[in-house]
């Protein structure tokens, strides 16, 4: 039996600036191609999305999602997706690039919350249920786009509202955060691997933290994230090392040993996995997105072309 193409996860990083981590994105360049790509991606930091108009479909991690005009998503961090339009019917989006945690050093106490989105939340509204969503979403925007005096209060005060309600109508003690498809059962393992990747963890450990026998817990795991605990903590380390990759000038065994690997064979193979590529490889790639170091912007500043989809695809 032929085997099944392996998925890869393309790396996105925004550098967002240190006093006032906010970005925004939009335009025609966000007009969002009908053909879907095979590669999901990820982003070092919160991606909020507001479909202006037209429809299609989202892949959350192993989940797929539809999209109408109006709807806003949240993705956190962690959320590997990549987004469609259907043919018949082309959507135009407006993004918003986030740092929660920096961004509210100060002002919201539900931090465990906070932290839990920022990594791992993963909403889609709509925009017909929760119109203050994408109302609140328009005014942080034009706030942005307008740097009018003290915008920088206001946004900070919108973003504190949207979150706010976000955590009233998901209470985490409820049990009631969308987490990318996740069980909240699984919510502590996964919290501890976010939080202490570069940690060797035993099945047991993390079993115990969700009140599961070892086996259970196996099955419940690749039940809802798709894959095994282990690589799924693989995945994480990766995700931290592809940061570390990009913003700092320090060796790759460095690198290795920051994320948990003890061996560099090791930590290569697993980032071969993940990235379709070898560190030292990947870090020399993609010149047009430098390290943050030597320039602001690493990120995306528009839509991949249905051209751009199909010639990294080979078709």
């Amino acid at each position: 039996m032929a085997r099944s193409r392996v998925v890869l996860s393309e790396y996105r990083t925004y550098d967002l600036p240190p006093d006032f981590p906010v970005l925004v994105l939009e335009g025609d360049d966000w007009l969002i191609s009908p053909v879907r790509s095979s590669n999901l991606h990820f982003h070092n930091c919160v991606e909020i999305g507001f479909c202006r108009s037209g429809r299609g479909k989202m892949t959350l991690n192993r989940e797929e999602r539809e999209f109408h005009a109006g709807d806003v998503t949240l993705l956190g961090s962690r959320v590997h997706h990549t987004t469609w339009s259907d043919p018949d019917s082309p959507s135009l989006w407006s993004y918003v690039f986030l740092d929660p945690i920096a961004l509210f050093s100060k002002d919201i106490t539900q931090r465990e919350a906070l932290r839990t989105i920022s990594g791992f939340g993963c909403f889609i509204l709509s925009g017909k249920d929760f119109p203050w969503f994408s109302q609140l979403l328009e005014e942080i925007i034009r706030e942005m786009r307008e740097a009018a005096d003290g915008y920088r209060d206001c946004v900070r005060g919108m973003f504190l509202i949207l979150f706010s309600r976000l955590i009233r109508l998901f209470p985490p003690e409820a049990g009631q955060l969308p987490v990318s498809g996740e069980n909240p059962v699984l919510m502590p393992a996964l919290t501890l691997i976010q939080e202490q990747y570069a940690t060797d963890f035993s099945m047991e450990e993390l079993a115990a933290r969700c009140h599961l026998s070892s086996t259970h817990f196996r099955r419940l795991f690749h039940e809802q994230i798709g894959t095994a605990p282990l690589d799924y903590l693989h995945q994480i380390r990766i995700s931290a090392s592809c940061s570390l990759l990009r913003s700092t000038d320090d060796s790759i065994a460095s690198i290795a040993g920051q994320v948990g690997y003890s061996s560099l064979s090791c930590f290569n193979r697993h980032f071969l996995q993940v990235m379709g590529m070898v560190p030292s490889q990947w870090r020399k790639t993609d010149v047009a997105s430098p390290r943050p170091s030597r320039i602001t912007f690493t990120g995306w500043t528009r839509a991949e072309t249905t051209e751009e989809i199909l010639r990294k695809e080979g078709k």
